[in-house]
């Protein structure tokens, strides 16, 4: 029996979470040369301890003598199959555009109507992020609505200085890190608008306790097992908006 048929032969032993590790490792053969235990474990979103009970349910003794046989099977049996790499972009970016239909509709029209609103509108986005930001503030002027832009941090601290309680705020943040907010926008913390929206990609956005709604847009895992970059995420679903918007307005 070979490495790949040994895996495959335990499946029904394996525990919730090293079914995880299961799916990552036949889903990414070609990897397991380079990565080490830590790397696997955060890729499947497991644990160290689960990847090391995965390894000795297969019968190995840990991680390293698992490993060793996985580099001998890919030296010596396996092949990876050739693949067109505008059929593999294509195929992933269609995977990653379907999982924008997960999406609350709830949230999305809460945003739309908050946006028709015609109060004031802030928007804000830095580095990558200020993309998708100056996308949706220049869509919204070819639609009539007025809207304040800031893409850089020393334009996003000036834009404090006009926001208060009744306006409307919209951060774009792929990492939803709190970084970029204490430089710009600390001023607003204790004074954030009543509609508050935040856009990321990562479900556990340490800056989303300071918005009043959080849009989590699908990518963050996908784009650690795909060549897609997660920044066109945003981009498109912004693309998404103007067009909702557009239908809203008649």
């Amino acid at each position: 029996m070979d490495f790949l048929e040994n895996i495959k032969q335990h499946e029904a032993d394996y525990a919730k979470s090293e079914l995880k590790v299961y799916h990552y490792v036949l889903a990414n053969l070609e990897s397991l040369e380079t990565f080490t235990i830590t790397k696997i474990a955060e890729l499947s979103q497991t644990s160290t301890a689960a990847v090391l009970r995965f390894c000795q349910t297969l019968g190995y003794k840990g991680f390293k003598d698992f490993r060793y046989d996985a580099i001998r099977f890919l030296h010596h049996h396996h092949q990876r199959p050739s693949v067109d790499i505008l059929d593999q972009m294509t195929d992933n970016y269609s995977q990653l555009t379907k999982q924008l239909r997960n999406l609350n509709r709830e949230t999305i029209h809460a945003l739309i109507a908050t946006i028709l609103k015609q109060q004031r509108l802030h928007i804000f986005g830095v580095y990558y992020s200020s993309l998708p930001a100056k996308y949706l503030h220049m869509g919204l002027q070819d639609l009539g609505i007025t809207s304040h832009f800031a893409g850089d941090l020393n334009s996003g601290a000036h834009l404090t200085n006009i926001i208060n309680e009744e306006d409307s705020l919209i951060l774009f943040s792929v990492s939803g890190g709190s970084g970029n907010f204490r430089q710009a926008l600390s001023a607003l913390q204790n004074n954030m608008p009543k509609q508050s929206y935040l856009i990321t990609l990562n479900a556990t956005a340490p800056v989303a306790k300071l918005f009043t709604t959080t849009i989590v847009l699908p990518g963050n895992l996908f784009n650690k097992q795909s060549i897609v970059d997660t920044q066109s995420l945003p981009m498109i679903f912004v693309e998404i908006l103007l067009n909702l918007i557009r239908e809203e307005m008649g």
